[in-house]
């Protein structure tokens, strides 16, 4: 089975669709998590980490499914991070903005997406 995860990107008045995807055969590896967002915690446990593609983007989600967060790279140190905000929602539809990153964080004045 696999679980889909599409997202929307506008990027210069165009929508970029990304699909990231994992099947039962990849779980992903388990590393330590941090999720913050507007001042809360939403994920501080060890998690799935998924690289999507070649270019350093990721997922991270909680053990038990109910969060989980992506990163997609613009450029070296940048990326533009989104995350499923309704427990258990299987899109990352909510925009977390541009993120810049701080040794194992990717962090904004809103979010922290952080994985070790």
């Amino acid at each position: 089975m696999r679980v889909f995860v599409t997202i929307a990107l506008i990027l210069s008045g165009q929508a970029l669709f990304l699909t990231a995807f994992a099947s039962d055969d990849d779980p992903g590896r388990l590393v330590s998590c941090l999720l913050v967002v507007d001042g809360q915690q939403y994920i501080r446990e060890k998690c799935r980490f998924r690289p999507i593609g070649n270019d350093g983007s990721f997922q991270i989600m909680a053990g038990n499914g109910k969060y989980f967060a992506q990163l997609h790279i613009r450029s070296r140190g940048i990326g533009i991070g989104y995350w499923n905000e309704e427990p258990y929602a299987g899109h990352a539809h909510t925009d977390l903005g541009e993120l810049t990153r701080e040794e194992a964080c990717w962090v904004n004045e809103r979010a922290s997406v952080c994985a070790w």
